[in-house]
């Protein structure tokens, strides 16, 4: 029982607020997973890139922001504050490292770092995913968008889909519909 017991530390992701709204409430940091890996699963069935591995794509998103529970939310578009992330996001990995099950605590090293360090094409995939998700997110919540330019959301998330045309191109077309909708008119 406390090996499974240990299973609980995840559920802390559930109480992690990100800087997106839900309603008239923050966003979780495993709603934010949850909706990435819907997301992923819908590119993965369309598009024509089809040897990459699906299970390693979940794995990927599923446990990607994780280190949250220790570290917190750190929005990309907060500059000062990212300076030092990837050291305090491996710190907060090693801790979290030592409180999970015995059968899970390497594979979740593993990942996480596979993940930061774009190791894979999987990896490079699942963080076009993670950026890609947070503009489908902030699609319904529109005053969210105030002060922010195309050129803008191009800087902080438009890297991570050159590799993959359908997602470029899906990106591309979210911003168009923006730039349409007024988005960045406010």
């Amino acid at each position: 029982m406390e090996e499974i017991n240990k299973l609980r530390k995840f559920y802390a992701l559930k109480n992690i607020e990100r800087q997106s709204s839900v309603g008239g409430r923050k966003e979780s940091s495993a709603e934010h997973s949850w909706s990435c890996l819907i997301l992923a699963d819908y590119f993965l069935t369309t598009i024509k890139e089809n040897h990459l591995d699906r299970l390693k794509v979940y794995e990927l998103l599923m446990y990607h922001d994780v280190v949250e529970i220790e570290s917190g939310d750190t929005p990309i578009h907060h500059e000062e504050e990212r300076k030092d992330k990837k050291n305090l996001e491996l710190k907060a990995a090693y801790k979290l490292k030592e409180s999970f099950p015995n059968e899970i605590k390497d594979k979740f090293m593993r990942i996480f770092t596979e993940f930061e360090e774009q190791e894979t094409r999987e990896a490079h995939f699942a963080k076009a995913i993670d950026a890609l998700d947070a503009l489908m997110h902030f699609l319904d919540y529109k005053k969210a968008w105030k002060g922010w330019t195309e050129e803008m959301v191009r800087k902080y998330h438009g890297s991570y889909v050159e590799l993959f045309p359908e997602l470029k191109e899906s990106f591309d077309k979210l911003l168009k519909y923006c730039k349409e909708e007024g988005y960045f008119d406010q």
